[in-house]
């Protein structure tokens, strides 16, 4: 169970982070043929998301480390993620969906999903955000206090991540318009 849980938000997590980089140059540019400006915000939205998980890790293996109960400490870290896995879960599902009328659907389809679906969730995922802080401490439990720790570690560094690539998008993009 948690080494499902474990993969299922590694791999959300790089999702986000792809998706997050993908945002940081989409609609900035006006050139026709943006796919390498796409693939490499894309990219650049992984490599965060690869460094979030890298921050993260260090944080749960402190954590785990200085715990007095490491197997409980565990069970309670793993059940707030089950929970939070829940509300990023669901964001997942619509968003999943919404980009595959968008890649498959015809183009007047496509350009739907993404002002009506797409853009939303941009919106509102910072709330989602916190909803899914809030379900992680909702049963945390004894060690609520080591919950909390972990779920604001999490909130800030995935914060940093969007404001980085945020930046990082305001400066490739108008590079990229002197490209051929």
């Amino acid at each position: 169970m948690t080494v499902a849980v474990a993969v299922l938000l590694v791999g959300l997590c790089l999702l986000d982070g792809a998706l997050v980089g993908y945002r940081a140059v989409c609609g900035r540019s006006a050139l026709i043929r943006r796919q390498a400006l796409d693939r490499r915000g894309v990219e650049a939205g992984i490599r965060a998301g690869a460094a979030v998980l890298t921050v993260l890790t260090a944080w749960f293996g402190g954590v785990l480390l200085l715990a007095d109960d490491r197997p409980g400490t565990m069970a309670d870290l793993t059940g707030s993620a089950t929970r939070m896995l829940v509300v990023y879960l669901a964001l997942a599902a619509v968003t999943a969906c919404a980009l595959a009328v968008h890649f498959l659907a015809p183009p007047r389809w496509g350009s739907l999903s993404m002002v009506t679906v797409l853009g939303p969730l941009t919106l509102l995922r910072p709330l989602v955000l916190v909803l899914g802080a809030m379900a992680a401490l909702s049963g945390a439990g004894d060690r609520q206090s080591t919950v909390l720790a972990s779920v604001t570690v999490m909130l800030v560094v995935v914060t940093v991540e969007s404001v980085l690539l945020d930046r990082w998008g305001d400066r490739v993009v108008p590079a990229s318009r002197m490209l051929p």
